[in-house]
């Protein structure tokens, strides 16, 4: 048995658990949306609860991860997927907004852990020869799972309960799997620190696309469905449109990778970030805000045009952070390429919490119907920021640049963190 093929055999039963993580992961998303749309929630409350998890996934990555993997990755990962069990069913049998947003905050921490944790043990297993392609497979598993996530409201779709119900079971699952593993956990080892200030100063374009995704994507995947259910879409269709968006994203992410290790990476940016923004601006035309021009258009040829906008939204926005972090490889020195990839996700995180607060701030003061402009303001002012540093700034050398690869927005470890 060849080597790739024998820890493919051997992290089998962690890729299992991991992929029974991510499909909760983005199928909670939705569902906690359209819960606080079916409970009267108001779009603040609703945006304070993506906010709440991203601040929880902060602690959890950078604070505390490190720290209860030394306990042992077993254990670890048991704990930390029986909290998310447990906040899971409190969404079953509570509606209150201050105690649900805690467990959003509380979930967000014990997912961190339980991706920090599959990281590492995947990362600290393989063998260099080995490790390139096996976290290409990780990677196509967790895009899929993102796209299946979206059955789970489906399947479920009068009854949110039954939702998290079967997401606890999800949970329990990853549970009895990681702890029925023959293999053995490798030793923890340090991780890189965030260096945000050399970030900025390194790969400017990197570091701000990071915030500006971190705050449409959050915002999009987690606040539009609940705007979406409030103005009278089915949660099907919801579910639909947020499996069309993952769609785009498994379509697009290695055709435009491929490409960009091919030309200035910035100029597949700034091409991305366009389309994104164009997108993003037909929705804001198309939302009225009440549900009628949704109601008018459901069934015909140009509903059938809407998904296919989604999943041009998902292709060109959700594979950004991919694009920024190898832009941000090609500018950092190799001694601090890995603490450049560990800052991304803490930028991207940090955007994450941004978005919802700027959306609730903003839906305040303009109407809810601002959100949609919002976000396509920010695209658009990271395509302007992307062209001005294209037309100021030469290319990265082609001796200084990273080969691409598929990242992750819950990963550490899945990062180009090698030069040519």
């Amino acid at each position: 048995m060849s080597s790739f093929r024998a820890q493919v055999s051997t992290l089998k039963f962690l890729f299992l658990a991991v992929a029974a993580i991510q499909l909760v992961t983005a199928a909670s998303g939705t569902i906690v949306a359209l819960y606080f749309a079916g409970t009267g929630a108001s779009q603040e409350i609703a945006a304070l609860a993506p906010a709440a998890y991203s601040l929880g996934f902060l602690i959890g990555c950078f604070f505390i991860a490190g720290w209860i993997t030394s306990i042992g990755h077993i254990r670890a990962f048991s704990a930390a997927a029986a909290i998310c069990t447990a906040s899971a069913l409190l969404f079953s049998v509570t509606d209150n907004e201050p105690t649900l947003l805690f467990v959003r905050f509380l979930t967000g921490i014990a997912t961190a852990g339980l991706f920090a944790i599959g990281d590492a043990w995947i990362s600290e297993t393989v063998d260099g020869s080995s490790r390139g392609r096996l976290l290409a497979v990780f990677a196509i598993i967790l895009g899929l799972m993102s796209v299946l996530s979206q059955v789970i409201v489906i399947i479920t779709p009068d009854d949110l309960n039954q939702s998290f119900v079967l997401v606890s079971l999800l949970y329990c699952l990853a549970i009895v799997v990681i702890a029925a593993t023959p293999s053995t956990p490798p030793e923890g080892k340090e991780r890189a620190n965030v260096r945000v200030k050399a970030l900025f100063a390194d790969a400017p374009t990197a570091a701000f696309g990071a915030i500006a995704v971190g705050i449409v994507s959050t915002v999009f995947m987690n606040v539009v469905p609940y705007r979406a259910a409030v103005i009278g879409v089915d949660a099907v269709d919801v579910a639909i449109a947020m499996g069309a968006i993952y769609v785009g994203r498994i379509l697009f992410l290695y055709p435009l990778g491929l490409m960009s290790d091919r030309m200035d990476r910035r100029r597949v940016i700034l091409v991305a970030s366009v389309i994104a923004s164009f997108a993003l601006l037909t929705f804001a035309l198309l939302s009225t805000g009440d549900g009628v021009r949704h109601a008018v258009i459901v069934g015909t040829p140009v509903y059938r045009l809407v998904f296919v906008g989604l999943i041009l939204l998902g292709g060109s926005m959700l594979t950004l952070y991919s694009l920024l972090l190898a832009h941000a490889m090609d500018r950092t020195v190799p001694v601090y390429v890995a603490s450049s990839a560990v800052t991304m996700l803490f930028v991207f995180t940090i955007g994450g919490i941004i978005g919802p607060l700027l959306t609730s701030a903003v839906s305040a003061v303009f109407g809810d119907m601002a959100m949609g402009w919002m976000l396509m303001i920010v695209m658009a002012a990271f395509a302007v920021l992307t062209a001005v540093r294209i037309k100021t700034v030469a290319p990265a050398a082609k001796a200084e640049q990273t080969n691409f690869k598929a990242a992750e927005t819950t990963s550490l470890k899945s990062a180009p963190t090698q030069k040519r």
